[in-house]
């Protein structure tokens, strides 16, 4: 038989229905003309539809960004992100009406988990300072009537509570709702920046502007803006970048410039403004040298991105 109805079609190439009939118009195919209607079904000359299954079959297999997506616990958009700058590697694959989708495969998939799981680490989890249960964080303040100032922390059981200051007690969190009705001192949730990078701070514990800054920024920029990883002696936060209120009369911008290990910190007309220490660029290069570059920041298991950076650092130096 040297034709197809249009459903094996379909069903040969792993399309609806309506695709093969695209496929029919474009002359990707060639369908069989029946001016009698002697056939329920369109019919296509057997051997286009056999030369793109042949296609088909020569395209690289592996996992579509959806799927790498939902492995890696991302959005979509973010892993179509990375494969523009390279943390993922891909192959680009023609899809539908001249359209194309991407194949990640199963070594780009481990070498993309493992690098990026890296680059995510180097940044707080939420659970290391925030109590989803209680919804409480790390230092944050609570009061009452008996009680001028609390300060929530976890024990070295790693359980939540307050340390109160005025009696140096550690008591655990619902005790101190309880017996002492701590309340919070002010609300720690505030709407989503855009994500446009982090600044990054380091502050001792013992310096004096350590709890006022911190109250800033629990109250104005809100828990959904911050990571905080505790140390020894000093707390590191990234901050979002962005511009939010700053009006204090306890501690200045002077003062917690010292602490600041990377972005930029400004304050203008009552606004507090951080920025990002890296800007989003672009460059046309031929395709020959991108590819180059891309074979061997893969080599070295980072980005493109980093890879340029690493290399124009060593130059400029």
């Amino acid at each position: 038989m040297e034709w197809y109805t249009q459903k094996e079609v379909a069903d040969l190439l792993g399309v609806s229905k309506a695709t093969v009939y695209h496929y029919g118009k474009q002359k990707k195919i060639i369908k069989i003309l029946d001016p009698h209607r002697l056939y329920k079904e369109a019919r296509y000359e057997k051997a286009e539809v056999d030369r793109l299954v042949y296609e088909k079959q020569s395209l690289p297999t592996g996992m579509s960004p959806n799927e790498v997506a939902k492995k890696l616990g991302l959005s979509v958009q973010s892993v179509y992100k990375y494969i523009q700058d390279g943390s993922i590697k891909a192959e680009a694959v023609p899809y539908g009406d001249e359209r194309i989708t991407y194949v990640i495969s199963g070594t780009a998939f481990q070498k993309a988990e493992k690098s990026l799981k890296q680059s995510e680490t180097q940044r707080p989890k939420k659970y290391e300072y925030y109590d989803s249960k209680n919804d409480i964080v790390l230092y944050q303040k609570f009061h009452s009537n008996r009680i001028p100032e609390a300060r929530v922390i976890r024990n070295e059981e790693k359980a939540w509570g307050f340390y109160l200051s005025n009696i140096q007690q550690w008591l655990p969190y619902e005790e101190g709702i309880r017996n002492y009705a701590l309340k919070p001192a002010y609300s720690i949730h505030q709407s989503t920046l855009d994500y446009k990078g982090f600044l990054e701070i380091e502050m001792p514990k013992k310096v004096v502007v350590f709890y006022p800054f911190l109250d800033y920024l629990y109250e104005i920029w809100g828990v959904e803006n911050i990571r905080l990883r505790e140390q020894n002696e000093t707390v590191l936060l990234y901050v979002r970048v962005g511009e939010k209120p700053f009006i204090s009369e306890v501690f200045g911008i002077v003062d917690i410039l010292p602490y600041l290990i990377n972005g930029e910190m400004h304050h203008e007309d009552d606004t507090l403004i951080l920025r990002s220490p890296n800007r989003k660029t672009s460059f046309e290069l031929p395709i020959e040298l991108l590819e180059t570059i891309s074979d061997l920041a893969e080599q070295e298991g980072i980005s493109i991105s980093k890879w340029v950076e690493q290399k124009l650092s060593l130059i400029i130096k």
